[in-house]
């Protein structure tokens, strides 16, 4: 079962005030990963992050079902294989038809290519003491930019707030990726000034709302 944090908690407190051990945890494995996988259009190649403690023991690191994410149905490149966790690359499967619809709505133009600077990262969340990064997981992405079929290249970082078709397709997809993919979305409209130049998305056991 999710854990839900109001989406106004951690802005209003600049913490969350619950460390829960139960949702501070690796992704649960996914029965028949990789036929999920391939029946949602994504070619892949199996890897693995095996569970083990991060450097000082504290938490657990890695997951128990990992794959080197190569195309998904949204025929988008990544600039490389990026490893993920099951939840996560089902999810993304999920997110790059949504993604290429809002592009196509607002921008005219499929995206081509995502930018994005990290998966799997064994380390603590920088705002939110106690609480480990679902990076530790690689079960999130952060996301910098989109370059358009037409070489248009969206960033993120001062384009997510304008009045202009590019920062209506973010706000709009951003949107989209909460309410029908992702547990937990994390924008520049999330003040911890940690996201002003990316997107974050995960599939933690809790829920969180930063669109």
């Amino acid at each position: 079962m999710l854990s839900t944090f109001p989406s106004w908690l951690p802005a209003a407190l600049g913490l969350l005030d619950v460390v829960d051990p139960e949702v501070m945890r690796p992704p649960d494995p996914i029965v028949a990963c990789h036929e999920r996988l391939e029946n949602s259009g994504v070619e892949f190649r199996k890897s693995r992050i095996p569970l083990h403690p991060n450097k000082s023991g504290d938490f657990t690191c890695g997951a128990p079902q990992v794959v080197r994410y190569e195309r998904g149905p949204g025929d988008i490149s990544y600039g490389g294989s990026p490893q993920m966790a099951c939840p996560l690359a089902l999810a993304m499967a999920e997110w790059e038809l949504i993604l290429q619809e809002e592009a196509q709505a607002h921008l005219g133009s499929r995206v081509k290519r995502i930018k994005h600077v990290g998966t799997y990262n064994c380390r603590m969340m920088a705002a939110y003491e106690g609480w480990i990064s679902e990076h530790s997981y690689a079960n999130g992405i952060d996301i910098k930019s989109f370059t358009l079929a037409d070489g248009r290249v969206v960033p993120i970082k001062d384009t997510y707030f304008e009045d202009t078709p590019e920062g209506q397709f973010l706000r709009a997809m951003s949107k989209r990726a909460y309410e029908e993919v992702f547990n937990v979305v994390v924008t520049p409209a999330t003040p911890d000034g940690l996201h002003e130049m990316h997107l974050h998305f995960d599939m933690a056991h809790y829920t969180f709302d930063g669109s």
